[in-house]
């Protein structure tokens, strides 16, 4: 009960931090105008909405590193303008905004509104946070999510594995994962491991990198691959743990996640944030560790089953209160009204010889994005392709 009421009571001011973001934007906000030649790897684009809620890129990603993740937030916003459309909550007038695609989150400080996914140092960098494009669509998510529930219900808490779960990448920013791989003393507590490799030609370089720059001292196996696992089968263990993100050690989409499994979450500690964690409260919705406290946590969790399970119910009722489908679209309708109320009347000045979209019904005005097929993807497919199922099939 105190869990719920403590969600319910964060739902009812969830939006406030839009209207202190966009207090710092001008009375009469520009629209975003992207620079003519775009740094080098640059992944801010500014994202064009018209009146009848069509979405056009200034500039396609098509073979940056971050294309995938512009096509998944395509498909976030069209299926969000959908349902912000047949609930009246969509402004009928041109918006744009500045979405930036990096894990490490916003760095400019713009006169029109810059989003993110996250922030790796969140008391310095500007920007509005909005939901990572790895939910993929409202509708999706909700489906996806009502599987995972399902599954979960199946499997009873104490028949399920008593050890703590974690896989995950190694890549230039895994530092916290490395010293998870290498605790003493849990031998048999815990079940985790590298599925792969982001940044480096081989794991092995990943960690011995990590090891010499952080002055860790690997554990024997913790370059050793081990198999991806099924989200679906994450209800299978009482304990999930969430760590720092591989590339830059900020967000990892993979938190979200974890809400729906009726488990007991653990969040491993660190500096980044996304737009929903300032509603997490340490030991209600989740439990937070380290390297120092995670042994003497798992020891008092496993002695107390009212703690486990009070924490069970915390961790969904976070999730009815924060990341369910319609608290999503809540997010961008926060977001997109406090924008549709000051923006520059008229349509953006931009160039529609580099712009491009997925909009089949914009097709004659722009080109099409080179990556638009991945915005077709549905079910298992897609995913598939946001990695909560494994590509290949274990052995």
């Amino acid at each position: 009960m105190r869990a719920a009421l403590l969600a319910l009571a964060a739902c009812a001011c969830a939006d406030d931090d839009v209207a202190a973001y966009f207090a710092t934007l001008p009375r009469t906000i520009p629209h975003c105008a992207s620079p003519a030649r775009p740094a080098r790897g640059a992944l801010g684009v500014c994202v064009y909405v018209d009146p009848s809620g069509g979405l056009v890129h200034a500039r396609d990603l098509g073979t940056v590193a971050g294309s995938g993740k512009q096509m998944l937030m395509d498909m976030l916003l069209r299926g969000t303008f959908a349902d912000l459309a047949a609930s009246g909550r969509l402004p009928r007038r041109w918006l744009s905004f500045c979405m930036v695609y990096t894990a490490s989150g916003p760095s400019r400080r713009e006169r029109f509104p810059t989003l993110g996914f996250g922030k790796r140092e969140p008391a310095t960098q500007p920007g509005l946070l909005v939901p990572n494009p790895f939910f993929v669509a409202p509708k999706w998510w909700a489906e996806y999510a009502a599987k995972a529930a399902k599954a979960a219900a199946a499997r009873p808490f104490d028949g399920r594995d008593d050890r703590v779960l974690f896989r995950g990448a190694c890549g230039p920013g895994a530092k916290a994962r490395l010293e998870l791989l290498s605790l003493r003393g849990l031998d048999g507590e815990i079940d985790a491991g590298f599925t792969a490799v982001d940044g480096y030609e081989t794991l092995q370089k990943c960690v011995d990198d990590l090891a010499a720059r952080h002055g860790v001292v690997p554990a024997a196996g913790a370059s050793r691959r081990v198999a991806p696992l099924p989200m679906a089968n994450y209800s299978t263990y009482k304990y999930l743990l969430h760590m720092p993100g591989a590339a830059t050690g900020s967000y990892s989409r993979n938190l979200q996640y974890l809400f729906s499994h009726g488990a007991v979450v653990l969040v491993w500690r660190h500096a980044a944030i996304e737009w929903y964690y300032r509603h997490l409260v340490d030991g209600v919705h989740y439990v937070a560790v380290d390297a120092a406290s995670l042994p003497a946590t798992l020891a008092a969790l496993r002695r107390d089953a009212g703690k486990r399970a009070a924490l069970v119910a915390g961790a969904r009722a976070f999730f009815d209160a924060h990341l369910a489908a319609p608290r999503l679209v809540d997010r961008w309708a926060a977001t997109l009204g406090a924008l549709g109320d000051r923006q520059e009347g008229g349509p953006p000045a931009f160039d529609a010889a580099a712009a491009c979209t997925c909009e089949p019904r914009l097709a004659d005005s722009y080109a099409r994005c080179a990556k638009c097929e991945i915005t077709t993807k549905r079910g298992n497919t897609i995913a598939k392709f946001v990695g909560l199922v494994p590509k290949k099939r274990a052995a």
